[in-house]
């Protein structure tokens, strides 16, 4: 892995400017300061699996409480921009603790055009960009969405069903297929959007030409709903 950068000159004028509070202890920060970052993490700790069949491994930065619940809702659907670069340190975090120095392309699941509409901005697109450049691995914005069906209080089957439709790979975007890929999205509900994504990027790698044996993909979320498990 690439070393992080620093925080710009930029980035501390906006923060001496316009400053945030630190969603933990109010403090100034940017959404979440490091004393709460770390105490966080120790009390709901990030983990690994790479027992599922179809990802190499599924990253997540906890489970989906307290306030790592908090900062992901407020940051969604609240349109808490100044969260990304918070969020999107624990994504690094996770991946220098489990990845053994793994090099990634960074996959965002696309959110649906209404949503961004409504939000004002993308929420996994700007993550994606933070993760980017604290992790210094590119992204590359695969895939696209083919409907706007919304999952947002779906059951499991529906959500199966939507996921398998919504996804395709956009033509335009260029890749080295021998990459090993990481799907990032925010929270893993039942992993419906993550195994639709998936199974769309190795159909695409497999007509590429890649052997199946050869293919890598691993998924990071930022939360996991409790009751499920890899």
């Amino acid at each position: 892995m690439k070393k992080r950068v620093k925080i710009t000159t930029l980035e501390l004028i906006l923060d001496v400017i316009f400053p945030c509070y630190c969603r933990g202890c109010g403090k100034i920060g940017d959404g979440f300061c490091s004393c709460c970052f770390f105490d966080n993490m120790a009390k709901n700790p990030p983990f690994c699996s790479r027992t599922d069949k179809e990802f190499h491994t599924i990253f997540t930065c906890g489970i989906r409480t307290g306030i790592l619940a908090n900062l992901v809702a407020e940051y969604k659907y609240q349109s808490r921009r100044h969260y990304a670069r918070g969020l999107a340190r624990y994504l690094t975090e996770v991946i220098l603790r489990f990845s053994d120095g793994e090099e990634y392309v960074v996959v965002p699941l696309p959110t649906v055009s209404k949503h961004i509409r409504e939000r004002g901005f993308d929420h996994i697109g700007r993550l994606c960009r933070e993760f980017s450049v604290l992790s210094g691995f590119p992204v590359a914005k695969l895939l696209k969405r083919a409907n706007s069906a919304v999952q947002v209080g779906a059951d499991a089957k529906t959500r199966l069903k939507q996921a398998k439709e919504a996804y395709i790979i956009d033509s335009k975007v260029s890749f080295n297929p021998k990459s090993h890929f990481l799907l990032v999205d925010d929270v893993w509900t039942t992993g419906a959007s993550m195994r639709a994504s998936r199974a769309v990027l190795e159909a695409e790698l497999l007509r590429r030409g890649v052997k199946k044996s050869e293919i890598k993909i691993s998924a990071i979320v930022l939360a996991k709903n409790d009751g499920y498990k890899f």
